[in-house]
């Protein structure tokens, strides 16, 4: 058998060979487990075939291909060769595990992919390896962070990696067993999704170049509403050094020489990119609606966002809520300048889960950029979050009290502005991931502070008209 191990810090993992002669039956009996724990053979052990440390956190003759963040700092593909050879050991009933024991010597280790790109192996990506033509498929983002696209490579002699998707737009896509079929759902900011089957042909002598031919249409894109108006994606130099991309709704009562109230629609958060080159019509269709309503919508993917490598990922490692609102503010400046209709005097900011967490922090760090939060189900203390989520950030609350403390809002409430009609926030009562707790703590710390808030809390999650009514009442 096989397992994938990692450290509570999730900062190592390692992957193990597990012989079957060291599995046991499943018993409540202490003297039965214990007969089957000495029966296991002695010369029977682990492997530890590969292992991976990183200081930030890992997302998620014997060859196999991996797929390794922590080496660059951009997921990619490398070919292990792994002698089942482990270390020294005294391996008995009495054995105590040392550092080394049951690790096996790395052969070869062969580069496949690099760049500062990502090979895509989260969110239910997968990997695809056809040993015939000794070739892997996968998606990335090599021609650009905003699309993701099928490619190959050779492992048995790697070097060209060949795009088997059409430039433009943003693919999600399968491959047949036989490696001769593939089937690609794609879209871009402008087209709704059409899914599409797709012939490999080509020579079986160089079967890295063989070349897709449409062969049939599973669903086609439907028109657009005639009210939709796709954003416009946009990328500016950010202070940190990266280069930070966003896309704005523009009003669609867009007149010369107007100013109009604008919403900063923020996520913010690991594992989360808002701005790509896919189709926004659906998942954030009501971003069109506040568009339609005369509000410009600005969404901005700052550091901590993903698809952009470990480091730009990891600038919030034990310091979330600390970094994100300055990337947020540069964006708004940078559109307030390209776009002359933004009047930065009404800005709202906005989000849920970690995006209303930010709505907060934004309220509290920067009262004079944003006239209004409005905070959907938002995480106010991290001690009281998804543990394993939290701790692969923000490492343990004993290990990182500071960060535990400057990034919990409900701690930081005597920030917030004095004045009424600034703060609205929205929570479920049923709310399995963020659950009301959160809402519930903050709301008493906001009261013991004297501070001005509104607040529905609902058991149901149709929050638009009470979102809507806000905006055009104090914005």
């Amino acid at each position: 058998g096989w397992a994938v191990l990692l450290d509570r810090s999730q900062r190592r993992l390692q992957l193990v060979l597990l012989p079957p002669a060291l599995f046991i039956p499943i018993t409540d009996d202490p003297a039965q487990r214990q007969e089957s724990l000495e029966a296991v053979p002695e010369d029977v052990h682990p492997y530890i075939i590969y292992e991976e440390t990183t200081d930030i956190w890992i997302n998620d003759d014997f060859s196999f291909i991996w797929v390794n963040e922590s080496k660059t700092g951009f997921s990619h593909l490398y070919k292990i060769t792994s002698t089942l050879r482990p270390g020294c050991y005294q391996w008995s009933g009495n054995y105590t595990h040392t550092e080394g024991d049951f690790k096996c010597a790395i052969k070869e280790e062969v580069t496949l992919t690099s760049g500062e790109w990502e090979v895509l192996a989260r969110h239910g990506s997968k990997i695809w390896v056809n040993e015939a033509s000794k070739q892997v498929y996968f998606q990335g983002t090599r021609d650009t962070p905003l699309e993701h696209h099928l490619y190959v490579v050779s492992y048995e002699s790697p070097g060209d990696v060949v795009r088997l998707t059409k430039p433009g737009f943003s693919h999600s896509c399968s491959i047949s067993k036989n490696f001769d079929m593939f089937v690609s759902h794609y879209s871009n900011v402008s087209t709704p999704p059409c899914v599409h089957v797709y012939k490999l042909t080509g020579s079986e002598g160089d079967p890295l170049h063989m070349v897709p031919e449409f062969w049939a249409s599973m669903m086609e894109a439907p028109g657009c509403p005639g009210d939709y108006r796709s954003p416009e994606i946009f990328d500016f130099p950010g202070k940190s050094g990266f280069q930070l991309y966003g896309m704005v709704y523009k009003p669609h009562n867009l007149q010369p020489g107007k100013k109009h109230p604008t919403v900063l629609f923020v996520y913010g958060g690991p594992q989360v990119q808002l701005v790509n080159n896919s189709f926004k019509g659906m998942k954030y269709l009501r971003l069109n609606t506040l568009a339609s309503l005369g509000y410009a919508v600005v969404v901005i993917d700052g550091r901590g966002s993903c698809q952009r490598g470990l480091e730009f990922e990891g600038a919030l490692k034990n310091k979330m809520g600390q970094v994100e609102i300055e990337d947020q503010v540069e964006g708004l400046q940078y559109v307030s300048e390209r776009f002359n209709f933004v009047d930065l005097s009404r800005v709202a900011i906005h989000g849920w889960s970690y995006g209303g967490f930010l709505s907060l922090m934004g309220l509290i760090q920067r009262p004079n950029v944003f006239k209004v939060a409005i905070a959907g189900a938002p995480v106010t203390v991290w001690m009281a979050y998804d543990t394993g989520y939290t701790e692969r950030y923000m490492d343990t609350p004993e290990n990182n009290q500071q960060g535990y403390e400057e990034g919990s809002v409900a701690l930081h409430v005597d920030k917030l502005p004095s004045e009424p009609n600034r703060l609205l926030i929205l929570h479920g009562f049923l709310d399995e991931n963020v659950h009301f707790f959160h809402t519930n703590f903050l709301v008493s710390q906001i009261i013991r502070a004297g501070k001005p808030y509104q607040l529905q809390a609902k058991s149901g999650e149709h929050y638009e008209i009470m979102l809507l009514h806000f905006l055009q009442q104090y914005l």
